[in-house]
């Protein structure tokens, strides 16, 4: 890897900001070997430590990371192109590289305090589970929790971990909060992934029996979040802040999914320039040579380059108004949403065409295509990026009327 100067950010030394071309040329240089072992991925169900190992070296997870602890402030924008590469060459790395990187951006949502704590090591992953506990106990300075916390994707690389609960309320309905606390105080379930799809995330439940403390400052109220006024505007500096968790977050499910359509579309293109087929009794044919597998190519590319530039503009047109201290209006956070909406549904039809002319052989566990088409499905249908419930919000707006929804 190309060296880099290094500078003091607080009481740590880290490399200076590479430009983001140099860190995406990294992580596509390392696609042979995450492709090598995505099947171990399964397997093991979880991501391989050697290729985390392999990211951190990178520099990718520190790309949204805010500056005061080492990172890069890079922003969505930049986040879903680092989806589209990770998701390109395995589906579960993808979806866990990517929100290592997106989890460490929200931290910049706490007070300084709490990222303190997390950034102690400005290596540390974190993993979060958002299926609220309500097993909760207000005690002085903060809160007591207990339960059960489902689909903490790629748990078992984190140091950290960012908790739902339902906090009880004082004279009224309870609070949904964020709670950050050390993967070590919890107990992972590495029995409870078996999934048909994403299988390496490794989207464990973790568990605390005994209720554990969280101080008033690791536990941040989700109204908080979605009005966009977080405590982590009040840390100077703390630019990362700035960018509305609801609108830019689910960023981080979508980029993955068109990146697993690419590799999809990879995987069958390799095997179309060498394969034949029986076009009629004894006679075999170049499968390259089929009209009707070229203009598969040729629209499932088109496709994807769609879906992918449709994201990515929406993405960099919203990053420049709060780069540029403003704030999105409701028709430009609505915008945002659909397109996630429109990039996934269309990632996911894409590899289901491409699976659907792949032949009997893309049913063995080896091939690329089946495991690309397994994970795209699988991922789709996260309840935040559905299409159908996407596309409405923005056509609510767009007739005038009050959107519901999470923009």
């Amino acid at each position: 890897m190309q060296m880099e100067a290094t500078r003091s950010v607080g009481t740590h030394t880290t490399a200076e900001r590479p430009e983001f071309a140099v860190l995406l040329d990294r992580v596509r240089k390392l696609r042979p070997d995450i492709d090598s072992r995505a099947g171990a991925a399964e397997k093991a169900k979880r991501v391989p430590n050697e290729t985390m190992d392999a990211l951190r070296d990178t520099g990718i997870f520190r790309a949204m990371q805010p500056e005061r602890f080492g990172g890069y402030e890079y922003g969505p924008a930049e986040l879903a192109q680092i989806g589209f590469e990770l998701g390109r060459a395995c589906g579960s790395t993808g979806w866990c590289g990517t929100l290592a990187v997106c989890f460490g951006w929200m931290t910049a949502f706490f007070p300084l305090e709490a990222q303190e704590e997390v950034w102690d090591d400005p290596d540390n992953l974190l993993a979060v589970s958002y299926t609220p506990t309500q097993k909760v106990e207000v005690v002085d300075g903060g809160i007591k929790i207990s339960g059960k916390w489902p689909w903490a994707s790629g748990v078992d690389s984190s140091a950290w971990l960012i908790l739902a609960a339902m906090i009880p309320g004082k004279d009224g309905p309870p609070t949904l909060a964020w709670c950050l606390v050390p993967t070590s105080s919890v107990t992972i379930d590495h029995d409870s992934w078996n999934v048909s799809g994403l299988q390496g995330t490794g989207s464990k439940t973790v568990a605390v029996t005994e209720p554990i403390f969280v101080p008033k400052h690791r536990v941040l109220p989700l109204g908080a979040i979605f009005s966009g006024k977080v405590p982590g505007l009040d840390v100077p500096g703390n630019r990362q802040a700035r960018f509305g968790y609801p609108t830019f977050g689910p960023t981080a499910l979508v980029s993955p999914i068109v990146g697993m359509a690419q590799g999809a579309l990879d995987a069958f293109t390799e095997t179309a320039r060498g394969a034949k087929r029986m076009a009629r009794p004894g006679v075999f044919e170049q499968v390259a040579e089929s009209p009707l597998i070229q203009s598969l190519i040729g629209q499932s590319a088109a496709r994807i380059d769609a879906a992918r530039t449709v994201m990515l503009t929406s993405l960099q047109e919203g990053q420049e108004v709060v780069r540029a201290g403003g704030a999105l209006n409701i028709e430009q956070r609505v915008r945002i949403r659909r397109n996630h909406g429109f990039a996934a549904r269309t990632s996911s039809e894409v590899v289901n065409e491409i699976f659907a002319k792949s032949g009997a052989a893309a049913a063995d566990e080896k091939n690329r295509v089946q495991r690309f088409w397994r994970d795209a499905n699988a991922a789709a249908l996260h309840s935040s990026i559905d299409w159908d419930t996407l596309s409405a919000l923005y056509g609510t707006q767009q007739l005038g009327l009050p959107p519901q929804g999470i923009f």
